[in-house]
């Protein structure tokens, strides 16, 4: 191919196909990758019998010689049969491997991998072009651009056995008297301390995913995924190049990013970077929290109150996950004879599915409440932005009040509340509730106050919502 694909293109390849179990029996074909999936249309049927004769319709592997060299599909069944003059046979797959011929799953074992993503060079913060020009008699008789190689980073990060590098291409691509283009792409390059399995690659690539979209306060979304195989000269250090593609999701979207946007780029944190991306794999307290968080950021449009609900439920795990005995009215240690006290306290004629419901309740009885999560979520902001979020702090008391009566109501949906959010207000207490997570996520994650006092502060967009909130907000 011409051209360096995307998981986001779409591209159609043809070739000859067979089994790893039956090499004899080829089968000519078409790939298909886009929008609608990874399919291959196959002239015939790769199975040893009739059509009808296999006991299953899954496809853990199935190689092809193309025009685009050796290819393995990964992980398919089938979908669809066309009899008739020629008979045809549909797979679909969750992975394609461009570059090599892998006969199972535990032979996809590669040296490292680097990944590009949407939005991953404006974090990076680096603007690699510069312009010249030359005058003479106040006209410019010469142009040209210059590409400057930035710098990169590699962090250690112990707990996953790897070493995260920042990497950077550059190409070009010229038409004879008329073009010269210019093209700059960044990568995370993951580097593991022994050889890998693809799942692992793709978790790993899952997670730097997730970090880049809370530090970005977007959907981020992986473009292109190059594996790093055997050694094919040692002396230079070359080694096979394999392309994976991964089914494309379809809210995909990179738009442009304004000036008054306001997000966390590497250079903010450039000097604890490895502390950041160690803490995003090994704070296993967050990680639910997180999960609900980045829920509502890639689920645009799901609606104000279900996007409430999720933010509710992410305060709730936050404090649990991360308070610890400060999240309790006594320690567990405390708390264990009052609780047998209790338990045998209940009468002995006591109904058993009551007794166990009773016993069910005790067990936690001496955590906070969600009314006092939220409220301690909510003081442990910087005083700063608690005066931008609210009045004064009974306000602020007060509001966390309201977030329980809603989430109460649109969970169970009863008796309707004295006050509610609905209709716009849900929009502003939404507001609040990313804005809070946010700054607790990523200040867990190793962010300075300073820096997420700065990107919520001088983001005027924001700022005017949070005190439109004021006024249109009971509390």
């Amino acid at each position: 191919m011409a051209k360096k694909l995307s998981i986001y293109d779409q591209f159609e390849i043809r070739g000859y196909w067979w089994l790893p179990s039956n090499p004899e029996n080829v089968i000519a074909g078409i790939l298909n990758f886009g929008m609608d999936g990874i399919n291959l249309e196959l002239f015939g049927t790769l199975t040893k019998g009739g059509p009808f004769e296999e006991e299953t319709d899954k496809f853990d592997i199935i190689l092809g010689q193309t025009e685009e060299g050796n290819i393995t599909l990964n992980d398919g069944f089938q979908t669809k049969m066309k009899m008739g003059g020629i008979m045809s046979t549909q797979l679909t797959f969750n992975q394609l491997l461009i570059g090599k011929h892998f006969t199972n799953q535990k032979e996809m074992l590669f040296h490292s991998a680097h990944i590009n993503y949407s939005y991953l060079e404006e974090w990076m913060g680096h603007h690699p072009f510069s312009d010249s020009y030359v005058r003479e008699e106040g006209k410019i008789t010469q142009a040209g651009m210059t590409y400057t190689f930035p710098p990169v980073f590699e962090a250690e990060v112990d707990s996953i056995g790897a070493t995260i590098k920042a990497g950077y291409h550059f190409n070009t691509s010229s038409e004879k008297y008329k073009k010269k283009t210019y093209e700059h792409t960044g990568s995370l390059n993951i580097i593991p301390h022994e050889v890998r399995g693809l799942d692992w690659y793709l978790d790993i690539t899952s997670e730097l995913q997730n970090m880049l979209a809370l530090l970005m306060n977007r959907p981020v979304y992986p473009k292109r995924i190059t594996a790093k195989g055997d050694l094919i000269h040692v002396e230079k250090d070359l080694r096979e190049k394999i392309e994976i593609f991964i089914l494309p999701i379809r809210e995909f979207q990179e738009k442009s990013i304004r000036l008054t946007d306001r997000y966390i780029t590497y250079k903010m944190i450039e000097h604890n970077i490895a502390d950041v991306l160690s803490n995003w794999f090994s704070d296993e307290a967050m990680k639910s929290s997180r999960r609900i968080f980045l829920r509502n950021l890639y689920n645009v449009g799901s609606g104000w109150e279900n996007e409430f609900l999720d933010y509710a439920k992410s305060i709730e795990s936050f404090h649990r996950d991360t308070s610890g005995d400060a999240g309790k009215f006594v320690t567990d240690e405390t708390y264990e004879p009052i609780k047998q006290q209790m338990i045998e306290a209940i009468p002995k004629n006591t109904d058993q599915d009551l007794k166990q419901k009773l016993i069910g309740t005790l067990k936690y009885a001496h955590h906070f409440g969600f009314q006092r999560r939220v409220r301690e979520t909510l003081l442990q902001l910087h005083l700063d932005l608690q005066n931008v979020m609210f009045e004064d702090a009974k306000k602020l008391k007060a509001f966390a009040g309201d977030v329980t009566k809603t989430r109460d109501y649109y969970t169970h949906i009863g008796d309707v509340p004295d006050y509610y959010f609905k209709g716009w207000e849900l929009y502003f207490a939404n507001k609040r509730m990313h804005t809070v997570l946010f700054y607790h996520l990523c200040k867990r994650l190793g962010v300075g106050d300073d820096i997420l006092q700065s990107i919520i502060l001088q983001n005027d967009w924001l700022v005017q919502w949070l005190e439109n909130a004021k006024q249109e907000l009971q509390n």
